[in-house]
């Protein structure tokens, strides 16, 4: 499965304070929002929120 993109509305103070937490660990923006994303859905997933994706390369 290919990259897509996403396009998302924050407020200005939360994407600097992404920007920020990006910039401590060495990341771009999109990286560090994919990271924070995969973490949340890994999470739903654990906690039965949604459906696993079992059976999809990771």
């Amino acid at each position: 499965m290919g990259k897509v993109t996403v396009t998302l509305y924050m407020e200005e103070e939360d994407k600097e304070a992404l920007q920020q937490l990006a910039d401590a660990e060495e990341r771009s923006l999109s990286q560090m929002a994919v990271l924070i994303l995969k973490k949340a859905i890994k999470k739903a997933q654990n906690e039965g929120q949604i459906l696993s994706d079992q059976g999809k390369d990771k």
